[in-house]
């Protein structure tokens, strides 16, 4: 299971403030003043190292390509817990251009996915039926470079100028209905911009990687790195030779920005499989006075999952859902 953390504050100028963070998948800055040379006192991130088997030398990767031109995505999870529905409105990307005379990025093309992301040309084993994205389309919405994040590092240096920037987007009409349940869900982006060959869009990963747990970031992509290689859907690894020295999965940066709406108890409080009974009814005073059966209503007495246990507003809520209504 993946976890999130919280980026320090000095890593990350809030483009939202007022929306609550609801997933933050990683910090990118290890040094918020570690810039030399033409970036003196600037924040840096130094990607983290790896060798490979029988070689001294450190390898790092200071970034994985996204950019729609070249025709490839990324993909990341994300958890919404149980009892919560999460109404997302905007998302946080991070990235850099190589050259940094570019064209600058204009717009983030994103899905959404139930399970994670497979198509025909994956490795195998590749799961039956093939899972498919929520919008038939990509969302594609604009977007305009944001503040300064970094500068992205090898392992070691200081001074190279290589600025990552954040893009922040809406999320209107990524989600069908407005709201996800309880559950994982993967993230697909995509940076829109014209490029030449040569020239990219890449986004550093988590660093330091020990930060947070369950890597596993996925990358849409030829697998042979051949630009007229069929795309496939794979687990990104740096370091990957073969199956015998398979390399390391990484994360990607990004934060979700909305509001958590609690979820609300139903007329089947106990569990049994039979909604408004008198069952219910008692189950539900029963738990108020703090004996709660074990199949009950997970929230407890919170039956509006407001985290107020036990009040007027749950006992209201109940017989309104008892009634037909909602919540």
């Amino acid at each position: 299971m993946k976890r999130a953390v919280a980026i320090v504050a000095a890593c990350m100028a809030s483009a939202a403030l007022g929306q609550t963070v609801l997933w933050d998948n990683g910090p990118i800055v290890t040094n918020p003043t570690g810039g030399t040379g033409a970036i003196a006192g600037q924040p840096i991130s130094n990607a983290d190292g790896f060798t490979f088997p029988g070689q001294s030398f450190i390898f790092s990767t200071t970034g994985v390509g996204a950019a729609t031109w070249y025709d490839n995505a990324l993909a990341e999870d994300f958890t919404v817990p149980e009892g919560e529905e999460w109404e997302l409105t905007e998302a946080t990307f991070f990235a850099f251009l190589t050259p940094t005379n570019a064209d600058p990025i204009r717009a983030v093309r994103l899905n959404l996915w139930t399970s994670t992301p497979y198509n025909a040309h994956s490795p195998s084993p590749v799961p039956f039926p093939l899972p498919q994205p929520m919008l038939p389309q990509p969302l594609e919405v604009a977007t305009e470079q944001g503040p300064l994040v970094c500068h992205r590092q090898s392992v070691t240096s200081t001074s190279t100028v290589r600025p990552v920037h954040e893009y922040t987007v809406s999320l209107d009409g990524l989600v069908p209905g407005g709201r996800l349940g309880p559950g994982t869900y993967w993230l697909e982006f995509a940076f829109v911009n014209d490029l030449t060959v040569g020239q990219n869009v890449l986004v550093p990963l988590v660093t330091p990687r020990d930060a947070v747990e369950g890597h596993n970031a996925r990358q849409y992509n030829a697998i042979d790195g051949q630009m007229t290689s069929p795309r496939a859907w794979f687990e990104g690894r740096e370091g990957y030779v073969n199956d015998e020295i398979p390399g390391r999965a990484f994360e990607l940066p990004f934060v979700l920005r909305g509001r958590r709406v609690p979820l609300c108890g139903t007329s089947d409080f106990d569990g049994d499989g039979d909604a408004g009974t008198d069952a219910d009814i008692e189950a539900f005073f029963a738990c108020l006075a703090g004996d709660c059966c074990a199949s009950c209503w997970h929230l407890g007495a919170d039956f509006d999952g407001d985290g107020d246990a036990g009040t007027d507003a749950d006992i209201e809520a109940f017989f309104r859902v008892l009634a037909g209504g909602s919540c």
